[in-house]
């Protein structure tokens, strides 16, 4: 959590609708991986069977109001 994004294409800056420019709250790397549960379906187009992968081919990075003017007040970006 924090620390500077690491940015796929250039960086990306929002406003919060109260006004407070969105900050930088985390990354998803791109393929970023889940172990399967025994007994739960191979994810499609995947590269193993074992795992899931969240984000194929994409980074997603998540941003959010300082001003925590709402709970929901969080914007994900997807670069890829």
């Amino acid at each position: 959590m924090g620390g500077t994004p690491s940015w796929a294409q250039d960086p990306e800056y929002y406003r919060c609708a109260c006004g407070a420019d969105l900050v930088y709250v985390c990354q998803v790397p791109e393929g970023m991986e889940f172990a399967v549960h025994p007994g739960q379906p191979e994810q499609p187009y995947s590269i193993r069977a074992d795992t899931y992968w969240l984000f194929l081919g994409n980074e997603v990075y998540l941003l959010a109001c300082p001003a925590h003017c709402d709970p929901a007040a969080v914007w994900p970006v997807n670069q890829n």
